[in-house]
């Protein structure tokens, strides 16, 4: 019995791994509000960033690049960075909530 309750749970666990870009306790875990949306950025490595969430609600297009918008804004908040290049995880493709984005600290935002 106490075997089979440790492999469920254990089972259960696996299936929570994901991004740690909205796990709230990890301390490398920024907090950007822009429009009322929060949006989670968590530095990958050199130049390397991720964004989730920001989403406003609706999936039309307009709704989806307005979200894209300010997860580019949230990172490049965040890093001080311009961002060069986009991409949603192929997991990610239908709900785009989690984007990975490289940085160029040569440029600043908005140039």
């Amino acid at each position: 019995m106490k075997v089979w309750f440790i492999a469920t749970a254990v089972f259960f666990l696996v299936g929570c791994q994901g991004s740690p870009a909205y796990y709230h306790r990890d301390v490398q875990r920024h907090v950007v509000v822009l429009d009322k949306r929060e949006i989670s950025v968590l530095p990958l490595g050199k130049d390397q960033w991720e964004a989730y969430g920001g989403k406003q609600g609706g999936s039309d297009a307009a709704a989806l690049e307005k979200q894209k918008a300010r997860q580019i804004k949230a990172i490049e908040t965040v890093s001080g960075c311009a961002v060069t290049s986009s991409i949603y995880p192929e997991e990610e493709k239908k709900g785009k909530l989690l984007m990975r984005a490289t940085v160029d600290c040569n440029k600043k935002p908005g140039s």
